[in-house]
């Protein structure tokens, strides 16, 4: 009996040796592709890092069917590449690298299209090469997939061969002669990057579209808020109907000299304003994010200026674009005129109670001011709308923030659906329970 189970215990740990245990497969794949002139694809590569942790014997298995002639570059690794699996054996005591290269026949997940303008005219770079002027290499980027990304345009050149002539456009280091330019976008749904360059001597320099799987920095903090605000319209649009019929009902006692005064009128005044220190508050929380934004945004700035990190200077071109966009938005006072409509509302409201407290002499000035607050017209030389108008234009107001709640909403949606279709992306295929990393650098090579 001893004997069994001590040949039991063997076999287990021979089952241990063979297989590993807790093995961590990590799968990077970068995909080399080379442009011709006009941004069509000439030759694609894929350059593959597997990463096993752990300890034992292993087998890793990649999805293969994009695959053509793998080359395997890693010593103590055996490869088989059998139909449309790739399959990796060896031993690992902590960390094995393995790493091969391979021809890929697969659609890409972006499409580049580049134009060249010579002096402001559409041109083959066989007409302005080696020609003195103005060059735009204008490149028009789509992707062919339901994914975001990231791009990043780079390149240098000296400035001895050029002049660049739109660089607000980008980031530009000037290292003694040579510049360095880099710029940043999001194609989504698509992107156009412009290089403006000027020489005596034209020619196409060596350009980088490094493409990475990632989400745009789009900020939806203000989204439930404007949700709220949203919602709260209705019930002002029933209390804007319901003080309607209050005043129609006040104004017909007038009519018949039985004037009469519903408790509902008395908390008028109360309730508007409670209403206009909604909306004040929501315009004022819209005009302290920029200032928010604007102590990230020079965080931001201080990290890239004061660092070669290429990451934080990519960071500060897009917070600029970020910036731009909080400068010039314009819904904090777009929802601030609602809640001065409803402080003019209100101080009817009032200038009614003050009139209700005084004698019946006052009864025409009242209705005056009745027929005002339901029809609009004028208090002390200023012109307000009636509580008619009101209900209309709010009713517009609601149609169009609904609109934008409902794009709201849609982003936030687009953003989760992207979320999970990035989770473990990859573009050659997955390598059996591994996480994935996917990055692409698409090259225009020089042209002189």
């Amino acid at each position: 009996m001893k004997r069994i189970v001590i040949l039991g215990l063997i076999f287990i740990m021979l089952l241990g040796l063979s297989f590993g245990s807790s093995l961590k497969v990590k799968n990077d794949e970068t995909i080399y592709v080379l442009l011709d002139y006009d941004g069509k694809v000439k030759r694609m590569d894929l350059v593959n890092w597997i990463e096993v942790q752990g300890q034992g014997n292993f087998k890793v298995v990649k999805d293969a069917k994009y695959i053509k002639n793998p080359d395997l570059y890693s010593e103590g690794v055996k490869m088989d590449f059998t139909g449309d699996k790739l399959s990796f054996y060896g031993n690992v005591k902590e960390v094995k690298n393995i790493y091969y290269k391979a021809e890929v026949n697969k659609k890409l997940p972006l499409e580049f299209k580049i134009t060249y303008k010579y002096n402001g005219k559409v041109s083959n770079p066989k007409e302005f090469l080696g020609k003195s002027g103005n060059l735009d290499i204008e490149v028009y980027i789509k992707p062919l997939e339901d994914l975001p990304f990231r791009i990043v345009m780079s390149t240098e050149f000296s400035s001895d061969d050029f002049i660049l002539r739109n660089p607000e456009d980008f980031m530009v280091m000037v290292l003694g002669k040579t510049v360095r330019v880099t710029g940043f976008t999001y194609p989504i749904p698509d992107a156009k990057m412009t290089l403006s360059l000027r020489s005596n001597k034209l020619k196409v320099p060596d350009i980088t579209f490094t493409a990475l799987p990632s989400l745009p920095p789009v900020d939806l903090s203000m989204g439930q808020k404007l949700k709220e605000f949203y919602n709260g319209l209705d019930g002002f649009l029933m209390l804007n109907q319901a003080h309607q019929k209050i005043l129609k009902g006040i104004l017909d006692g007038l009519e018949k000299n039985t004037p009469s005064v519903p408790q509902e009128f008395l908390t008028l005044p109360f309730i508007l304003l409670s209403y206009q220190n909604k909306a004040y508050f929501i315009s004022e929380n819209l005009k302290t994010y920029p200032k928010s934004f604007n102590n990230l945004y020079e965080f931001i700035k201080s990290k890239a200026e004061n660092s070669n990190d290429e990451d934080w200077k990519k960071a500060l071109d897009l917070a600029n674009d970020v910036k731009k966009e909080v400068e010039e938005n314009t819904l904090s006072e777009d929802i601030k005129k609602i809640g001065d409509f409803i402080g003019d509302l209100n101080f009817q409201s009032r200038k009614a109670m003050d009139l209700l407290s005084t004698s019946l002499e006052g009864l025409q000035k009242m209705e005056d001011l009745l027929n005002t607050m339901l029809y609009g017209g004028e208090i002390e030389g200023k012109k307000l709308p009636g509580l008619v108008d009101v209900e209309k234009d709010m009713k517009k107001a609601k149609d169009t923030l609904k609109k934008n709640v409902d794009e709201l909403e849609k982003g936030e949606k687009k953003l989760k659906d992207w979320e999970n279709k990035l989770k473990d992306y990859t573009f050659i295929g997955k390598v059996e329970g591994a996480s994935s990393t996917v990055r692409f650098y698409f090259k225009l090579k020089e042209m002189k």
